[in-house]
């Protein structure tokens, strides 16, 4: 097993003379594993459940202007979040405390969505590519809360907050490379993260 891994590790970084930095455009995707992260603890009391890890997906694209620098744009969507509580259920978080007093079920939807702007710094290794990244996202979000099939009302708030992230991207020929991310983005005092697993196409 050591053998394998320390020629693993050989692989990885062994310099390629054909596939490296690329200046130019790049557009991919990439699917999506979230999780809500609140701050504080949760309780759920009275048969309550919260469902905060979801699949999502995003859409990305930039310029990569030399071998440390991109500046990248984004769409992501992160799944829906569902608290579903029966009637007499509790939810606290800190000093806040909610009962569902209203007889029957209800379930509260989440759909989270962003669009944002990062820089990326990128250290130029010829065959697996780790970079950081920073940037700004305007998210919003779709509330939905409703008793069985009936929706009882729908509200969306949004705002604009920063985003985080470290990642590479291996590529496999000259113009196509996969890559893998983890991401940190902040929705007012909650925090979504996204785990990525996508492809890019340079041009």
């Amino acid at each position: 097993f050591r053998t394998y891994f320390r020629f693993l590790l050989v692989f990885l970084f062994l310099p390629s003379p054909h596939m490296g930095f690329s200046q130019g455009f790049y557009f991919g995707s990439s699917i999506s594993h979230s999780e809500a992260d609140y701050g504080s603890d949760i309780i759920l009391s009275g048969g309550a459940t919260l469902d905060d890890q979801e699949s999502g997906y995003k859409i990305f694209g930039g310029y990569r202007a030399n071998s440390l620098l991109s500046i990248e744009g984004h769409y992501a969507d992160f799944g829906e979040l569902v608290l579903v509580m029966p009637n007499g259920a509790s939810i606290t978080q800190g000093a806040l405390s909610s009962t569902n007093t209203t007889g029957v079920t209800s379930s509260t939807r989440l759909e989270p969505t962003s669009l944002g702007l990062s820089a990326i710094l990128t250290a130029p290794f010829e065959t697996v590519q780790p970079y950081l990244k920073v940037g700004i996202h305007q998210w919003d979000t779709s509330r939905v809360v409703g008793t069985g099939s009936a929706t009882i009302f729908a509200t969306e708030i949004d705002g604009t907050d920063v985003l985080r992230g470290v990642g590479f991207d291996i590529p496999v020929t000259d113009l196509f490379s996969t890559r893998l991310e983890y991401e940190v983005y902040d929705f007012d005092d909650d925090k979504l993260t996204l785990l990525n697993w996508g492809v890019f196409i340079k041009f």
